[in-house]
Order: structure tokens, then sequence, then C-alpha cells
């Protein structure tokens, strides 16, 4: 927190410790509006791919751990704006209510890395499913992985030891302060935080732009994955208010009421957002019925009979990549008969590095 220079404390109004201006209810009801739906979103995720599908994953528990710290991070959020001074003006702080709110400040920047982190980390584990082996879109998502993990752990131990001792983030009146300026660092982790949020989601699409489908279709996918540049935005939102509490104002609370409603904001819309490509067999229930039957038996370890009935065109599109390998579904010619030419100069069909791998990934595409 900037100190104020004495000609900007003396332009400061009489002090109002007794009934205060406030910034009112409006956060309140924003955040207990969105956090109910991002646990919704949760709670419906574990259900279709626990209770419905039966391949759960690490991206699963990874975004439970988002919501668990998201939820954290919006009960912090209000008690700081309703309780700890961060929604009246600076000039009608003491002390005391300054120091407090610091504290809250120090606790909510942790549980925003690691919440913000947890959906990231989430959402690229996701990735793995659906990126083939040795490609550069799995290169990428590894890579952007690697760059989220580590700017978790650096920006958390900037945060901890900016301060030595680390009392002296909130203590005002400590008799020895050894502090690295503030805004650097988390100016540094705002803009980080936006553009591995702009990656994640552009990651996907080229591959989804190529998948073998129908257009309606693939553009359909493209928005699916593609929702969650809505954080993007919230996030983009958030930068600015940390830019501008930081450099343009020393009504710090005030004004700093705005960078906790984004905060707050943008971990949950990472979570809800994170969570809809997972609810995309709420909209499909029948046709990932069939894929589970006849994918998921397999994959698995499913018990369920490999004896199925005739699927309807847009299903037989998704599963025609299992034809080659079960005997009891297959419609093409028997192991001994001659390989068909292909139509592109006779190639042969049994060629499944290039052919077949890539319709058991596009597979993963469809829950």
């Amino acid at each position: 927190m900037r100190l104020p220079p004495p000609e900007v404390i003396v332009s400061w109004p009489r002090p109002n410790y007794e009934n205060p201006v406030t910034r009112g209810p409006g956060l309140m009801i924003v955040e207990l509006t969105i956090l109910p739906i991002a646990l919704l979103c949760v709670a419906l995720r574990l259900w279709v791919r626990i209770g419905w599908l039966h391949k759960s994953w690490w991206d699963d528990w990874l975004m439970v751990a988002a919501a668990i710290f998201s939820c954290g991070t919006t009960v912090l959020v209000i008690m700081a704006t309703q309780l700890y001074g961060w929604n009246i003006h600076v000039w009608d702080l003491k002390i005391v209510q300054m120091e407090t709110g610091r504290k809250a400040s120090m606790a909510g920047q942790t549980l925003f890395v690691l919440a913000s982190s947890a959906v990231k980390l989430s959402i690229l584990v996701s990735y793995f499913r659906i990126a083939p082996e040795k490609t550069v879109f799995r290169k990428l998502v590894w890579t952007t992985f690697g760059i989220v993990l580590m700017a978790m752990v650096v920006f958390l131990v900037m945060l901890w030891l900016q301060c030595l001792p680390i009392s002296s983030y909130w203590k005002f009146t400590a008799s020895h302060r050894d502090c690295i300026p503030e805004g650097p660092p988390l100016i540094a982790q705002t803009v980080i935080n936006v553009v591995t949020d702009f990656m994640i989601y552009v990651l996907p699409m080229p591959s989804l732009l190529h998948l073998s489908l129908p257009a309606s279709q693939r553009i359909g996918l493209m928005i699916l994955f593609g929702v969650g540049g809505v954080i993007v935005v919230a996030g983009s939102f958030r930068a600015y208010w940390v830019h501008y509490v930081l450099y343009e104002t020393y009504d710090v609370t005030w004004e700093g009421f705005q960078i906790w409603i984004w905060t707050a904001i943008e971990t949950n819309v990472g979570v809800i957002c994170g969570c809809i490509p997972a609810l995309k067999p709420l909209l499909f229930p029948s046709r990932a019925r069939n894929g589970s039957r006849g994918y998921g038996s397999k994959q698995y370890g499913s018990n369920t009979s490999r004896k199925q009935k005739p699927q309807p065109p847009d299903v037989e599109l998704e599963t025609r990549g299992l034809t080659a390998k079960d005997p009891s579904i297959a419609t093409g010619p028997p192991p001994s008969a001659p390989p068909r030419p292909m139509s592109d100069g006779g190639k042969s069909s049994m060629d499944k590095s290039r052919y077949e791998t890539p319709l058991e990934h596009q597979k993963t595409y469809m829950y």
C-alpha cells in the first residue's frame, strides 16, 4: 500500500469513524448468486463423470480443489468488504482496521492464486484426454501446464516473502520494515494470469477445427470449449483495477473494492467455464449412453455386453473408429480379406497410426 504524501492527506475530508459512507450490498448479491452456480456445475460434473460415465480423472478432482479455493475466496471477499474496511474511504479507517484489511489482502491473494491455478491445471489436464501423443497440441499443453504451475509457485513465494518479517506487510507502525515494492510482482501476476487464460482457451481451437465432423458439430464444440473466454474478460477487468489501485489512487480501500469483486467473479466464472465441456452429455443424453456402452466398456473395463443396437447416423460417425478393433461390431471385411484400396491413391486401410488413432481421440471430444 502506497503511503500518501502530506499534501494529499491534507486534502482529505474529516474522518467519519461512526457512520462512514459504504459501497452498499451489491458485492454480496453478485457473489452469493455466482458461487452457488459454480458449486452446482461442479456437482453436475461429478455426477456425469462418476455416476454416469464412470470415468473420472485428475481434471475432475483438480476442479473440486478449485471450487474449494473459490469458496474460500468468495467468503474472504465478503468478509473483507463488509468487516475489514474494503468498502469505505481510506480516510474513514483507523490504523487497526487498515492492518486487518492488509491481512485480508494477503489471504485473498493467496486463495486467488490457488483457485485460478487449480482451474487452469484442471482444464489443461482435461486436454490430455483429447491430445494425441507426439502432436504439437500435446506439447503446447505440456508447455502451458509448466508455465501455470511455475507461475503459481513463484507468485506465492514472492507474496509471502516480499516483506521480512512478514508482519511488516500489514503493520504500518513496525520498527523495522524490509519490503520490496508491491506493484511490480502484482502487476506481473495479473498480466501472466490473463495471458495464460487466453492461451488455455485458444489451445484446442485448431484441433477442433480439423475434426472429421460436420461443420455444425465442429462449430458447436468450438463454442462449447471457447465459452471459457469469458474468464479472459474477467481477468482483464481485474488487471485494470489492480493497476489503478496501485498507481492511480491513494484511496485504496474505496477503489480496491473493485478488485475484490473481480477476484471472486474470476475464480467462480473459471470454475463454471471449466465445467461446461464436461456437462455436454447432459445436452445429448442418448448419445452419451450409446457412447458409454460402446466405447467406455472397452476402455474403462465395464461389463456391458458388446451387442449393440443399430445407431443413428450421427452416433455412427462418432464410433466408426472402433470397428477395426472390435469384431462384434465390425461392419467392414473380416481380417482375412485383402485390404481395400483407399480413395487417396491406394494406401492401406490398415494404416492405423495415421487414420485410426485420430478417430479414437476424436471420440473423446463427444463426452
